[in-house]
């Protein structure tokens, strides 16, 4: 009886497939690349077919890692980055458009003019954008209008190909980032689908976060198994982490996003801090509070490679051999400031520079930066709160030990790393489990191991001063005495 499970994830930089045993063992995985482009200042586009046919590679590569092949696998669950777009036509199966990335900050304007009509719509969400993207494409009315036009996020696009067409779904968890679900029903909004002039018909089918959903086609991957699951990146990442009232965690990646698991109650910490659907099964939703920094993975990309301070390695024996930023700063704000500001026009800065700044002050400033801004969404989420003692985080980004130390020493508080580095894939393969019944509630916790716990060398009162210090330089504030 097979009892594997699959992970497919699309995130924002890299297309991974990661295979585990049902006692949470990691047995093979695979990623390749996501490449994006930007035709213009503020867009980020990607290819959804080289998507897929990467999704098809590394699923192959990671069973032939494992030894293994389909018929070991008990289900496969789908996750990806959230609030992207792309449009495809069903019946010639199509691409009709780039996959718009959440990050892409065309939509900002109509944004702005969809609030004042009273829908809650941010520039990151699909919904901003899909007018847009519609609008581009030649033929759509036609296409509308004969039931071929399809849109979703990535995750409904790889579903469909995983399906051989079958199936055009996404679940709550996915659909609440793109800005079209109703919070009163739980399903789609009529009122901005009808104020955007869209086809409802377009529009994914919503299905529950983990369930038989349906199964993949031999044409796509060579065999029918279930597929298991489809889950939003952040909240599957939450998933691996064992999930549970008050859990919390930082994802490291492309951004660095906090979820904190607040169970059946929708709470509200400002705009900036939004609720999301953590996962919604057999009518049963659970929420998560979120904030996210949008660069932080990006940034320190974009910082070695501006600055020439070499490659990944040689970026982290700089800022680990670096005790301080020498009076450098770093605001990695390259796509908009996110929490706890919401302030998408704002955008990065390198300050505090002098004749004595080295290259190993500019990587020591660059992970300072993402720890710094991770501090300011912790602290925002648990205003008046009781934080947990320790910070538990996850993501590709965590591989770095100055990131990881420089987080716990401005936190004041242990940062404990997932042993799973792309726990995204981990939790998709837990909501899959659960999806065919090969896992159960208790089963869960299996998947949370930590492989090291990062404890804080700073004191107190000097990681105030050194957080303080940023403040003042990067958003004009006094600095502490």
């Amino acid at each position: 009886m097979p009892e594997l499970l699959l992970a497919l994830d699309a995130g924002s930089s890299h297309v991974s497939a990661v295979l585990f045993g049902p006692g949470g063992d990691l047995l093979a995985s695979a990623d390749a690349p996501v490449r994006s482009r930007a035709p213009h200042p503020g867009w980020v586009e990607q290819d959804p077919r080289r998507l897929w046919r990467q999704a098809q590679a590394v699923i192959a590569q990671t069973l032939e890692r494992a030894g293994r092949t389909l018929a070991d696998v008990a289900a496969i669950g789908v996750t990806s980055q959230r609030a992207s777009a792309l449009c495809w036509d069903r019946r010639a199966d199509r691409v009709l458009s780039p996959l718009v990335s959440w990050s892409d900050l065309r939509g900002a304007g109509r944004s702005d003019q969809l609030r004042a009509e009273g829908f809650m719509v941010v520039p990151q969400m699909a919904a901003a954008k899909l007018e847009a993207i519609v609008a581009g494409i030649p033929g759509a009315a036609a296409l509308a209008a004969s039931g071929r036009l399809a849109w979703g996020n990535i995750d409904s696009y790889l579903i469909w190909k995983l399906s051989g067409g079958a199936l055009h779904v996404t679940d709550r968890s996915q659909a609440w980032p793109t800005g079209y679900l109703n919070l009163a029903t739980l399903d789609w909004n009529g009122a901005l689908i009808a104020r955007q002039g869209l086809d409802p018909a377009s529009f994914p089918t919503l299905v529950d976060t983990w369930g038989r959903l349906g199964v993949t086609s031999k044409a796509a991957v060579g065999a029918e198994i279930p597929i298991g699951a489809v889950i939003a990146d952040q909240q599957s990442a939450l998933m691996a982490h064992g999930g549970g009232d008050g859990v919390a965690k930082v994802t490291f990646g492309t951004s660095a996003t906090l979820n904190v698991d607040t169970g059946a109650h929708l709470m509200m910490r400002g705009a900036s801090i939004p609720p999301f659907i953590l996962s919604s099964v057999g009518g049963q939703t659970r929420f998560c509070l979120e904030g996210m920094v949008n660069c932080a993975g990006s940034a320190l990309d974009w910082l070695r490679r501006t600055c020439g301070l070499g490659a990944i390695a040689r970026f982290e024996t700089l800022a680990a051999a670096t005790p301080d930023a020498g009076g450098a700063v770093f605001l990695p704000a390259l796509q908009g400031l996110g929490a706890p500001h919401g302030d998408f026009a704002r955008r990065g800065l390198i300050g505090g520079l002098s004749t004595a700044t080295g290259p190993g002050h500019l990587a020591r400033a660059g992970v300072e930066g993402v720890a710094c801004r991770v501090r300011e969404a912790f602290d925002h989420v648990y205003a008046g709160a009781e934080p947990p003692p320790t910070l538990r985080v996850d993501g590709g980004l965590t591989n770095s030990q100055s990131l990881m130390q420089a987080q716990a020493d401005l936190l004041g508080r242990p940062v404990a790393r997932h042993a799973v580095r792309e726990a995204t894939a981990c939790g998709a393969a837990i909501c899959a489990g659960r999806g065919v019944g090969l896992l159960g509630e208790a089963d869960v916790q299996a998947f949370a191991r930590y492989d090291r716990t990062f404890e804080p060398r700073m004191t107190a009162d000097e990681a105030a001063a050194r957080f303080e210090g940023w403040k003042g330089q990067v958003h004009g504030r006094v600095r502490a005495e």
